[in-house]
């Protein structure tokens, strides 16, 4: 018997935004000396029941992700807040809520009414989280509002009403969610889901042979998307014989809840792709904003799994979006390939080599494509009702469900089969138009059996495209970055130029070789020494063929590349302080080369107690130390103040945490020498007595004058000061008993160092 499990992923928010730019600021911030409102603080709750009753449900994986606890409130702007009143007639309201212990804060609203110049804005106590601005383009029929996470337990909601609409806006607060717990699909924004999906799975940017060029004009068409307040799935604009830009979503039937809430982000792409490398992806920040909410149901089937609906705000022209074509025939394609959002995570492309087997056994999972096993990737929950393409680049039908093999087997797919519903039947196997497709994609009943993409897409003659393909090891000093080049004209390709830009400094190099249209080449760019912490590399490929690219929004990338510091060592200690739920965390220490050197599974450690590890290492090793809690909340703050700090045997410290929600890793080299930069602090520089019980003396040496700070483990600053003697103290007497941080910098130097410090 197979066991088919369909693609739905849970998480449990409320979140209704369209085109919110996270531009701008609240007013409030440039006004000085406004009096803060006083916040409304909520009641404390049972946790520890709220926690036992998820352990359970998360185990049974039939109900969804719960992050968060709802209070039921009723505020408005007439009864709640504080208005203030500017010169000019304009008006700021605010409200404050505090909720002890939240990792995060979201609100619904259930009267919702923006009158045109009006913006909403949410962001927590330091500023450092910013949502907004909702204006008059959120407004909807059933004027409701759910808003995304921000992170912190003290959040302001700031209303601001010109003087010319005073009165006419609507605001009622009816739900105040407090975050308790964290999963990399639900936190604070769509990027939170970022490397969320399995290891073997290929960013949509990663150059794949046979489908490169249809997959760049596929992907433009697909978003994910939030729907029933609570689920992650993935669909795809899809055009219809009018050519007239309807905006059309196909999606499936099982991700279908009231479509008026549901929320599109078009555009999550990793502009510097991993291709099942294991290397995380990174987002394509700020562009990836591209957001839009609220549709209207036109059509939905059970029998092959398809939802249509029609989005009901506009999708501006700049933002490059492409309706998808669609075949409606029973014709087997030669190939098929799929691009979606496992598991909330940045948009990905999957692709089986070989034809699909057309199902019609019409059972509980029936009437299907069958992707018997994928060659690249796979689907994962999060995949639901992402469109299949064929061959032609054309849609065939919508994710269903997987089963069997898993979808990865370490960095290679796992041979996992896919169910799709077919578009076929659901163009007109529905008795009426609202369980069929036919009328709504062939309004004018052409009996057209396929279409092809709008707008359609321009043709280059000259176009050339790069993406990295290599950043170089970051656990040594070398940057050595290769790029690879993609002829995406119709021309062949014979020369360009590459501009390299590392940190600022520039070098220009000529290619040279012959590149027919979709074919491309690996260059390795040169080998440069990079500093400790992140170097930043930008490429740009100009003068193809001696001339102009007539496309050149593909001609320039960049990227961060990390080079880990190296600490002189020969063991490591790690210093860990478990909550109130030890027996949750587990960690490990890895070689470059992936092999599990020191670990601690889940379920070894005891509630609140302090433990130490000690690592032997070798000179000029890499290492990774990665840390994990499974309920997703890490060990700090909600449940105790937990925390962690890897140093080396003199106390240097390498890095803290505490508050990491699932998990977080650390990367480290070890060497035998110091670096100029390092040497003539951490060779001298001493702390002593340590433990102490809050007068730490800090020696540094002659001739330099420091300034220190010290962090807690959540990485708050403590105190700061300048060492002024030789000889001089740090005091923390009035801080609680803990381990914290020691940063020491000579500013005229650049030399720094770093310490652990116990306070008992």
């Amino acid at each position: 018997m197979k066991i088919k499990i369909t693609l739905l992923v849970l998480f449990f928010a409320t979140i209704s935004q369209a085109q919110v730019s996270n531009q701008g600021q609240p007013q409030s911030w440039s006004l000085n000396n406004i009096e803060n409102p006083e916040a409304v603080v909520m009641p404390q709750f049972d946790l520890k029941a709220l926690r036992a009753e998820d352990k359970i449900n998360d185990a049974k994986q039939d109900k969804p992700y719960r992050y968060g606890h709802e209070f039921l409130v009723d505020h408005t702007l007439q009864n709640s807040g504080k208005w203030t009143t500017l010169p000019n007639g304009d008006r700021i309201w605010r409200m404050r809520y505090l909720s002890k212990g939240a990792q995060t804060l979201n609100f619904l609203f259930t009267d919702f009414y923006m009158p045109k110049g009006a913006t909403l804005y949410l962001y927590n106590a330091n500023h450092t989280d910013l949502l907004g601005a909702y204006d008059d383009k959120q407004n909807n029929a059933q004027r409701v509002l759910g808003t995304w996470l921000v992170a912190g337990e003290d959040i302001t909601i700031e209303y601001f009403e010109p003087a010319e609409q005073a009165g006419q806006g609507k605001l009622e607060i009816f739900k105040v969610v407090h975050g308790y717990r964290s999963l990399s699909a639900t936190e604070i924004d769509p990027d939170s889901g970022l490397n969320a999906s399995g290891s073997c799975m290929y960013d949509v940017e990663c150059y794949i042979e046979g489908i490169n060029s249809l997959k760049e004009i596929s992907k433009k068409s697909v978003a994910l998307i939030i729907v029933g307040n609570s689920n992650w799935c993935t669909g795809s604009l899809i055009n219809n014989t009018s050519n007239d830009g309807t905006p059309y979503f196909l999606t499936a039937d099982h991700c279908y809840s009231d479509p008026s809430q549901w929320a599109f982000m078009f555009n999550w792409i990793n502009p510097n792709p991993s291709c099942a490398t294991g290397i995380p992806s990174t987002n394509n920040a700020p562009n990836y904003h591209l957001t839009v909410s609220g549709a209207e149901l036109k059509a939905r089937r059970e029998e092959s799994d398809f939802t249509l609906v029609e989005i009901t705000t506009g999708l501006p022209d700049d933002w490059g979006l492409v309706w998808s074509g669609w075949d409606r025939s029973t014709t087997i394609p030669q190939f098929s390939y799929g691009i979606h959002h496992p598991a909330g995570d940045i948009m990905k492309v999957s692709l089986d080599y070989d034809s699909p087997t057309m199902v019609n056994d019409n059972g509980d999972f029936g009437i299907v494509w069958d992707i018997a096993n994928w060659e690249i990737g796979g689907l994962q929950p999060g995949s639901s009702g992402s469109p299949m393409f064929d061959n032609n680049g054309r849609i065939r039908g919508q994710a269903w469900y997987i089963y069997g093999a898993s979808v990865c087997n370490g960095l290679n797919a796992g041979g996992q089969s896919s169910g799709y519903g077919r578009f076929n039947v659901s163009w007109d196997a529905g008795s009426t138009p609202s369980a069929r497709l036919k009328e709504w994609l062939d309004p004018q009943n052409t009996g057209a059996l396929t279409t092809d993409t709008y707008p359609l897409q321009p043709v280059y003659t000259v176009d050339a495209k790069t993406i990295f393909t290599e950043l170089g090891n970051n656990c040594n000093s070398i940057v050595a970055p290769a790029i690879r080049i993609i002829n995406n004209g119709t021309q062949n390709l014979t020369s360009a130029q590459i501009n390299y830009t590392l940190n600022g400094v520039t070098e220009v190099l000529s290619w040279m070789g012959n590149l027919a249209t979709n074919e491309s080449d690996v260059v390795e760019l040169p080998q440069s020494a990079g500093a400790a912490g992140e170097n930043t590399i930008a490429v740009t490929i100009t003068s193809p063929n001696g001339t102009s690219d007539q496309n050149e929004s593909d001609n320039v990338i960049s990227a961060i590349v990390t080079v880990v510091e190296g600490y002189p060592a020969q063991q490591i200690t790690l210093t860990l302080l478990t909550d109130n739920y030890g027996e949750e965390v587990s960690w490990e220490l890895t070689n470059e080369n992936g092999e599990v050197l020191y670990s601690v599974e889940e379920g070894a450690y005891a509630n609140a107690t302090t433990y130490t590890e000690v690592f032997d290492i070798v000179d000029g090793g890499c290492y990774n130390f990665s840390i994990y809690d499974s309920f997703g909340d890490g060990i700090c703050c909600a449940e105790g103040n937990g925390g962690y700090v890897l140093s080396t045997a003199d106390n240097q410290a390498i890095q803290l945490g505490g508050n990491y929600g699932t998990g977080e890793q650390t990367s480290l080299r070890i060497e035998s020498v110091l670096s100029i930069g390092q040497a003539a602090l951490n060779g001298e520089a001493k702390v002593y007595p340590n433990p102490s019980n809050g007068l730490f003396t800090v020696k540094v040496p002659s001739g330099y004058s420091p300034n220190y700070t010290v962090y807690n483990l959540l990485g708050q600053e403590v105190t700061k000061g300048l060492l002024t003697n030789n000889l001089d103290t740090v005091n923390l007497s009035n801080a609680a008993a803990g381990v914290y941080l020691l940063k020491v910098i000579d500013a005229a130097t650049g030399s720094e160092t770093s310490f652990k410090l116990i306070k008992q």
